[in-house]
């Protein structure tokens, strides 16, 4: 009885051990494909990518904000070092933005300014133009950064770091650094 016992447990062992490590074989080379399906792993590369080339040959270098803003644009309140404004917004994506939001940088000096969101989360379709708000926070360091660094400039280039995007009912943190362009600086 006991040597049927040993059968059955050592067949069991195999009926539940082989199709696990012959899973793990087949992606000992991607490991990461056993709980990230490919084709969800290719549609993460590819928001990465359009959000970190988002013009087209030809275009203008920054698709994002088609037009430059302006000091007159920005609603700034010192007090709580709060700004918001409204502007041009291209999707870059191929897939619709319900929400957006990151740090923004300094790309001189790789410098962290504070953050920055679109003020009411909307659907956005892919590749669609719309005036959207935007909402963002000076750090108390940006001011200062403003002043040591950028004293008398109007504006600085600056980029969308650390981006965390909703499209297409995903959630993803971008790793490539989204040009915005010239900011003004208000302060």
């Amino acid at each position: 009885m006991d040597k049927v016992r040993l059968a059955l447990v050592l067949i069991t062992i195999a009926i539940t051990v082989g199709p696990i490590l012959g899973i793990v074989l087949a992606y000992r080379d991607n490991l990461p494909g056993l709980v990230v399906p490919p084709e969800l792993d290719q549609i993460m590369n590819d928001l990465d990518n359009d959000f970190a080339n988002p013009t087209q040959p030809g275009g203008s270098g920054n698709d994002i904000f088609p037009q430059p803003l302006s000091p007159e644009d920005i609603q700034y309140d010192p007090a709580s070092r709060t700004f918001t404004f409204t502007t041009s917004f291209k999707n870059p994506l191929p897939l619709d933005l319900n929400s957006m939001s990151g740090n923004l940088e300094c790309d001189e000096h790789r410098f962290a300014l504070g953050t920055i969101s679109l003020k009411s989360p909307s659907k956005i379709k892919a590749g669609e133009t719309v005036t959207a708000s935007f909402t963002g926070q000076w750090s108390e360091t940006a001011l200062n950064h403003f002043e040591a660094e950028h004293a008398g400039e109007q504006s600085i280039a600056g980029s969308l770091v650390d981006a965390t995007i909703n499209a297409g009912g995903m959630t993803v943190q971008l790793s490539d650094r989204i040009s915005l362009g010239e900011i003004p600086i208000i302060t």
